[in-house]
């Protein structure tokens, strides 16, 4: 069985602490980008899970999401925030995340999600939006 790889796009280092330890323990051998510059040497094909964090130094997580999005459309990508605006997640839903998280988020929901990836309950085309109301569908609507 080939190895899970997931990237971790954020310049928080606390969060990608916590989200290594997460999917350390799911088996994801885990690479972390502070920035969007550094994160595109990292998107390929051997990479099945994003997390991106929306506010970069460099610019948005969603240049990152387009640009998986396009390339590997089969993978999953999770968008994380702090920012929990009407308008930031329809963005990050619409460059193609599958899930925008707002945080902070427990270790525990986070476990919860890489359980639902990893049992096929969320695939490529779920968009989902998980913040303090707790988890539920996120209609992508154009207009």
């Amino acid at each position: 069985m080939a190895e899970k790889r997931a990237l971790i796009v954020d310049d928080d280092t606390a969060n990608c602490a916590i989200w290594e330890l997460v999917l350390s323990e799911k088996g994801y051998a885990v690479d972390i980008a502070e920035d969007i510059e550094t994160a595109r040497a990292y998107v390929n094909d051997d990479v099945s899970l994003y997390l991106v964090d929306y506010h970069l130094p460099d610019g948005r997580g969603t240049e990152i999401v387009r640009q998986v999005r396009g390339s590997y459309p089969a993978s999953l990508v999770v968008m994380v925030s702090m920012d929990d605006d009407a308008d930031v997640i329809r963005e990050g839903i619409r460059a193609g995340g599958n899930v925008f998280m707002v945080k902070p988020t427990s270790p525990s929901v986070m476990g919860q999600l890489l359980n639902e990836i990893e049992s096929g309950d969320l695939n490529a085309s779920a968009r989902q939006l998980i913040n303090r109301h707790g988890r539920r569908t996120y209609p992508l609507r154009t207009s």
